[in-house]
């Protein structure tokens, strides 16, 4: 089954950027984004691309995607 921030990623007009971004998360190739640590959540992380959020949480040798959507709807099921 497609996680849904897949299926939100391949709708969207950022499909490219955002699919670069996800593999350098991945990579853990973080160097050229600006990451911001989500106050209140452990290991939490965000990048923003327009009005785009991807959220991950950040481990020692890899990461994990949590959720990629809009601005306001991305904090919502945390």
């Amino acid at each position: 089954m497609t996680k849904s921030w897949e299926k939100f990623i391949n709708k969207n007009i950022y499909k490219n950027d955002l699919k670069s971004i996800i593999e350098d998360i991945l990579k853990n190739n973080l160097s050229s984004y600006f990451v911001v640590k989500l106050k209140g959540y452990e290991d939490y992380y965000r990048i923003r691309k327009g009005k785009i959020r991807v959220v991950f949480i950040k481990k020692d040798d890899e990461n994990e995607i949590v959720a990629v959507d809009t601005r306001g709807g991305i904090y919502k099921g945390l």
